[in-house]
């Protein structure tokens, strides 16, 4: 299954849509320091230079995530806080939070190794795993004195098996001779492909996902309007400096943002 899952392994597009307002945080005092504000930029601007030099530890790298929230969401004073200002604290926060997922992928291979389904596709495994690192990173408290490696595998641990109980659940109840799929002859497999691909360009268009400026990016130029405008992993990747294997966790990281967004919508009800 991991051999399996390793193989896999010139326009530009509008940011999208992201309220600094609505970044999560811890709220200790320590975030409130000219200290830490100045620990987070240089972070950031460390990452954006290449990560050359000497790398922060995790818990820095947590305080500056968390910093960097802070800093985008935090509320008006005597000092009107400029909106500008507001999103170049957001813009490192999500740099400082792509890097630290990077860095943890191992985690992910890990975890589906061990609590990998059989009767769940890899894919979907991946995305899944992916998508839990992911909210992981938003959500980890460094000042409670536990390592990140802990407590993401955790929670990456459980999005695996929830994943596997559902699809369990689902075999018992729909055989394959009986997949409900097949109960629905209105649409031939091509239209519904069609149907799809199109309610996920609305999805990208309005970011339904709240997805961050190179996740949108990617989903825009694999799924694009036309078809014959689609760019293959290797051909993003070449463009922007990524692996052909980066570009496609990625995307499978944003397209599990969006599959909520999706289930919602009426027309692929």
């Amino acid at each position: 299954m991991m051999t399996t899952l390793n193989r896999h392994h010139k326009q530009t597009m509008p940011a999208p849509v992201l309220d600094p307002e609505q970044l999560w945080f811890v709220p200790d005092p320590k975030l409130r320091t000219k200290a830490a504000a100045q620990d987070a930029i240089r972070i950031a601007d460390w990452i954006l230079a290449g990560k050359e030099g000497t790398e922060p530890d995790e818990q820095a790298l947590f305080i500056g995530l968390h910093t960097c929230a802070y800093r985008a969401a935090r509320k008006e004073g005597k000092r009107p806080i400029p909106q500008e200002e507001r999103f170049e604290w957001a813009r490192r926060w999500q740099r400082i939070r792509e890097y630290i997922v990077e860095k943890n992928m191992g985690l992910v291979y890990s975890m589906i190794a061990r609590f990998g389904s059989r009767n769940v596709d890899e894919d979907d495994m991946l995305s899944d795993a992916l998508f839990a690192l992911a909210r992981a990173v938003d959500r980890f408290n460094p000042w409670r004195g536990y390592r990140f490696s802990t407590y993401a595998c955790n929670v990456i641990a459980r999005a695996l098996m929830r994943r596997g109980k559902q699809e369990s659940h689902y075999r018992k109840r729909f055989p394959v001779q009986h997949d409900v799929s097949f109960e629905r002859p209105d649409r031939s497999p091509d239209d519904q492909t069609e149907l799809y691909v199109e309610r996920l360009h609305r999805a990208l268009e309005q970011n339904l996902g709240e997805l961050t400026e190179l996740e949108s990016r990617i989903l825009a130029q694999r799924f694009p309007a036309q078809r014959e405008d689609r760019l293959t992993f290797q051909e993003i990747g070449d463009a922007i400096g990524l692996s052909k294997e980066r570009v496609r966790q990625i995307q499978n990281i944003a397209l599990g943002k969006l599959r909520g967004a999706l289930a919602e919508d009426p027309a692929l009800k």
